[in-house]
């Protein structure tokens, strides 16, 4: 009965590291961080774009440069953040590679069977 319990706990331990590792992988998919940085110097360029228009509108031949790139960036960071959304990695795709990844460090330390 001892042996059953441990057995249990052992999976559950494996399950919560492999729900650990899904959540840590999905929270830094580079999607997720693009449309994030898109996202803040996109409101940066809009803001500066608002509010000092007429001293870059010489400077562009009259287009308010500024106010068009973060209106593109903000455009580029839905676009990210709705791709990341609609379709995340897929959870066996991130325990298959947390998988391998163990088989090879314990390949490498001696202690896999091959």
């Amino acid at each position: 009965m001892t042996d059953n319990s441990k057995n249990d706990a052992g999976a559950a331990t494996s399950a919560d590291e492999r729900a650990a590792m899904v959540r840590s992988t999905r929270r830094w998919d580079l999607r997720r961080l693009l449309g994030g940085l898109f996202a803040f110097y996109g409101i940066i360029c809009v803001i500066l774009g608002i509010v000092h228009s007429s001293s870059d509108l010489h400077k562009t031949g009259g287009i308010a440069i500024n106010l068009w790139a973060g209106i593109g960036m903000i455009v580029a960071a839905i676009a990210f953040l709705v791709w990341d959304r609609l379709a995340p990695v897929p959870e066996e795709d991130i325990v298959g590679s947390l998988e391998a990844q163990d088989h090879e460090k314990a390949v490498g330390e001696g202690r896999a069977a091959g």
